[in-house]
């Protein structure tokens, strides 16, 4: 069967905090409470219920907004009612009911068969949502109700623009590697606090996956739509280095002396040889008689 051509949209995922964790009684009541909380926060943001096609996801929600969706508008305003009817909801309800939710935004291409969705972008999302910086930045703020992702596209195009709202100093990036060994970034931010808590300040730097592969600006993804490990590329093992001879030496405990007959002393260098001689008995010049001489090379020389 041929695919049906993808269409653009703005995509919203929403997952519900610790929500396996609770008993089911809970969990039919948080179920259906974020329904209300996310139609009254898509109230804020002026998008018709109607225009927005949604799919439930147990603990959360997968949205698909119209292409024509402002963006400024959606991240500023969406973030706002999520923000106040969550407050409501915490006002209403005992701890045990508690809702808190990682929220992530993107926009990308989704081809649709029927109920079934399909696409990179959808998948990519579902990664930077369950990434473990992000988990780990909601669970450190305390007091919040919500932690916020978006893609590195639209944290790019929108969140650096400054558009009113908007608070580009609020986002850290979170970055992770997905079990595949890609390395992906999202940027967060939580509502209520000046900069996401549990995340290291941004350093410019891109992450580094698996093998030092830099990750870029992009977030294509792998076909599988699973999430990704959520946290740091683990580290390549490495042998210890082999210590050097002198190393060696240094570390091992020197073995115990016995006694032992002083070494003698290195046997001294013989001589060279001397230069070979003769003796002749010759008539001296002055003397009569024999007498002892000694011929070099060069010839007979008296001594």
């Amino acid at each position: 069967m041929v695919s049906p051509d993808p269409q653009s949209h703005w995509i919203a995922l929403v997952d519900i905090e610790d929500f396996s964790l609770r008993p089911e009684t809970v969990q039919a009541t948080l179920h259906e409470e974020l329904y209300e909380v996310v139609w009254f926060a898509f109230g804020r943001a002026r998008l018709e219920r109607s225009a927005c096609q949604v799919q439930d996801r147990g603990d959360g929600m997968l949205v698909l907004l119209p292409a024509s969706t402002s963006p400024a508008v959606l991240l500023r305003e969406l973030l706002r009612g999520l923000q106040d009817a969550l407050a409501e909801h915490h006002a209403k309800y005992r701890d045990d009911h508690r809702m808190r939710l990682r929220v992530g935004l993107h926009q990308g291409l989704v081809i649709q068969h029927d109920e079934r969705w399909a696409g990179t972008a959808i998948n990519d999302l579902a990664r930077l949502v369950d990434a473990g910086p992000v988990r780990r930045a909601l669970a450190a703020a305390e007091r919040a109700h919500l932690v916020v992702v978006v893609s590195e596209e639209l944290h790019r195009t929108v969140v650096l623009g400054r558009y009113p709202g908007i608070d580009a100093a609020a986002y850290l990036p979170a970055d992770f590697v997905t079990k595949h060994g890609e390395p992906r970034r999202g940027w967060v931010t939580v509502p209520g606090y000046p900069a996401p808590p549990g995340l290291p300040p941004a350093t410019g730097e891109l992450p580094t996956g698996v093998g030092g592969r830099p990750g870029g600006g992009g977030l294509a993804g792998g076909p599988d739509g699973g999430a990704g490990t959520g946290d740091p590329a683990p580290p390549v093992p490495q042998q210890p280095p082999t210590a050097t001879a002198s190393q060696t030496l240094e570390a091992a405990p020197a073995a115990p002396r016995t006694p032992e007959a002083a070494p003698a002393a290195p046997a001294a260098s013989p001589a060279p040889p001397a230069p070979a001689t003769r003796r002749i008995s010759v008539k001296g010049d002055y003397v009569e008689g024999d007498k002892h001489v000694t011929i070099h090379p060069a010839g007979p020389v008296r001594p």
